[in-house]
Order: structure tokens, then sequence, then C-alpha cells
């Protein structure tokens, strides 16, 4: 038997679409879309300048709890990890080439929730911090979101950045990793999608003439960077692209002469960030 309370009840199907507008509305009334951002303050405000005063900090990742406020029931979690370091240039005296770390790798899930229910929530750096002198780096650290309703939500570090010998005449052709690395690493998620990949372009000229290699950059957002030497040079990887991009690499351009050049690479990536959309 109907009731006065059940008759209180509007259905959606009783309001025909675009009946309501914001115009009929009191200031405040209706759903209000909020995003909040949790990622390391540093990376914000330097974004590239990872090798000035506190390059640990642009490093670092950043960990806290995040509360559902009052009358919300369903949260987006969005999560990017962070990114794989760049490694140095060590062999000083043969051809050989570098590449760049790779980007942070992504993830989103959607879910209900309740107002008060307490997450988890870690936006991942990059280990160890500090440059690298040898002929790999450190992957960046995962992502993640625990609590109610989510289950192993995370997503890997991007892969780091590797160095690899060329023969007598060096490397020809692109290259975009000389190493393995866990790179499909996406749990619990309803969809993700890995970070770019660091490169070496290809040469034609002679030996290791014109060397230059690239970053990855964080998976659909940020951007990428290139170290480059031309002959008998080298330089050091020193810059991070911020958010979750992939460190650069230590360059030498030896060519069988005197210029026996040694380059360190960035040794870490950019830090992740997270992303929580509600209503």
């Amino acid at each position: 038997m109907a009731s006065y309370a059940s008759y209180k009840k509007v259905t959606s199907d009783s309001i025909p679409s675009g009946a309501i507008t914001s115009a009929k509305l009191q200031a405040g009334a209706g759903a209000c879309r909020k995003v909040q951002w949790i990622y390391n303050e540093r990376g914000l405000r330097c974004h590239q300048c990872a090798r000035e005063s506190g390059c640990c900090e642009q490093a670092n990742g950043k960990c806290c709890y995040w509360c559902v406020p009052d009358n919300v029931y369903k949260v987006t979690f969005e999560i990017w990890s962070g990114g794989g370091g760049g490694p140095g240039h060590t062999c000083c005296n043969c051809c050989s080439f570098s590449i760049g770390g790779f980007g942070g790798n992504y993830a989103t899930k959607t879910i209900d929730t309740n107002p008060g229910c307490q997450y988890s929530v870690c936006a991942g750096g990059s280990w160890p911090c500090g440059k690298s002198h040898t002929c790999t780096a450190g992957m960046g650290c995962r992502s993640y979101v625990n609590g109610h309703n989510l289950s192993n939500y995370c997503t890997d570090g991007g892969c780091p950045g590797w160095m690899c010998n060329g023969d007598a005449w060096g490397q020809r052709h692109a290259v975009t990793s000389c190493a393995n690395c866990r790179i499909c690493g996406i749990f619990g998620a309803d969809f993700g999608f890995s970070g770019d990949a660091g490169i070496k372009a290809g040469t034609t000229t002679c030996r290791c003439h014109g060397q230059t290699s690239w970053t990855g950059s964080g998976a659909g957002m940020g951007m990428y960077m290139a170290t480059m030497t031309n002959e008998a040079w080298c330089a050091c990887g020193c810059h991070i692209p911020w958010p979750a991009g992939g460190g650069t690499s230590g360059t030498s351009s030896y060519c069988n002469n005197w210029a026996k050049c040694c380059a360190g690479g960035s040794g870490q990536g950019a830090s992740g960030i997270v992303k929580i959309t509600f209503v």
C-alpha cells in the first residue's frame, strides 16, 4: 500500500531532461565536483631543477591520509608513479650509449565509499636519491591508495635508464631499452597504462659522434627531456621533468680519440602524483 512517504520520493524519470537548470537553483544547491591533488610540493615549485640544492627533496614522494567528506558516496582515484632514474655514462674509453629513465605509470579506479572513510594515499618518489655514476639507476617508486573497497590498487614506478656498450662503430638503431624491467605493474585498477620509454636515437655517423638520449614522460602527461653531446664531449644528466618523468642520463661521444670522458646521470626520476575526484 502506498504511503505518504513514498509519494514524497522523486525518481529521475519523472523529471524531463534539461527541466532543472542552474538558474532555477539556489546558490550552493546541486552537486559540486571537487578535485584534490597529492604531490611533493617541491616538484611543483621547481619542476626541472633537480640538481639544485635540495635535489633529494625533489625525488621524494608524499604519503598522507585522506578522509571522505560529508555527503560523498563515490570517489575516483588516479595515480601516477615515480619516474625511473637516469644512468651514468661510465665506459670512458669505448663506444657506448645511454637511455634516459622511463616515465611513471598511470592507473585509475572509481569506487563506492562512505563519509568518514579514511584512505592511505601515496604519490611515489624515486630511489635512490643522488647522482648515478653507474651503468644503471634506480626504478621509480610505486604510487598507491589503500582503504575501503580497494584491493591492491597500485602502479609500479617507471623503469630506470641504462647504459649499453656498442661495437667499434657504435649503435646504429633506435633503442628503447637495454635491460629487462617490470613495466606492466598496474594492479587493482579499472584502467591504466605505462609511461613513455626513454630512448636513444640511432646514428649513421662515425662511431659515437653526436650522442642524444631522451627520457620518457609520465603516462599521458608531462614532458620529456634530452641530453646531447658532439664529438669529443660528454654531458652529465642534470634534470628531471616533473611530474612523473624519467631522469636524464649522462652521455659521451667518445670516438676512439683522446676524449675519454665519463658522465654522471641524474640518478633519480621525478616524483609521482595522485588525483582524487569526488562529488
